[in-house]
């Protein structure tokens, strides 16, 4: 109980660290990151091995330790799940899935793109509308899938009375945002979504140090 409690923590902390990662690589190097697939195309042209570094870390490595972070929160100690337990591991292996998705297309499409760059040129602009449009219709930038696993989490630690009510309602906020997302005027909002959960994992972290 106390490693598996551990590795949570450590987890926490690592999803934490990725996504701070993540927000300070695109705030410094590529602000204009997510303004369309023009600004996007040109990031990746002068920072195509560094992107795929990015995506690696935010979405593989996050997805990845989600994983183990959602078993030490959600694992039963000495009982059978719960519905609602069954649902969140449910709904944390459907996330991860759906991260690890994400992050490999996004990857393989940087390297495909520029590896065949001389043997495409003059159509990589158009090949990459299309890539584009696949990653958007994924729904990266909606934060919709992981606003509802902050919700089944948070559920869960309030039915078992675990951490306190101030982290669960924290929690419930945090997700506030991340459905927000699904509206296109909101998508900005996101970034407010992700810094939220950092604290939200610093948080748990620390609370399952202390479990």
């Amino acid at each position: 109980m106390r490693t598996r409690q551990r590795r949570g923590a450590l987890s926490a902390f690592i999803c934490a660290t990725s996504f701070i990662l993540g927000l300070s690589l695109i705030l410094i190097i590529a602000p204009d990151f997510n303004n369309g697939p023009d600004e996007r195309l040109q990031t990746l042209t002068k920072f195509s091995g560094l992107m795929q570094l990015w995506y690696f870390l935010v979405y593989v490595i996050f997805g990845t330790f989600l994983l183990v972070l959602s078993i030490a929160l959600l694992e039963p100690n000495e009982r059978e799940h719960t519905p609602l337990e069954q649902v969140t591991t449910l709904a944390s292996y459907l996330w991860a899935c759906y991260i690890f998705a994400s992050g490999f297309i996004a990857i393989f499409s940087i390297e495909f793109l520029f590896a065949n760059h001389f043997q495409f040129t003059g159509n990589v602009t158009a090949m990459w509308r299309d890539i584009y449009a696949m990653q958007m219709g994924l729904g990266e930038g909606i934060e919709w899938v992981g606003a509802i696993w902050v919700i089944l989490v948070n559920t869960c630690l309030y039915v078992e009375n675990r951490f306190g009510r101030k982290i669960v309602y924290f929690g419930y906020l945090i997700s506030v945002f991340g459905l927000m997302t699904l509206d296109e005027s909101f998508r900005e909002i996101g970034a407010i979504f992700g810094l939220l959960q950092i604290i939200w994992f610093v948080w748990i972290g620390l609370l399952l140090l202390k479990d």
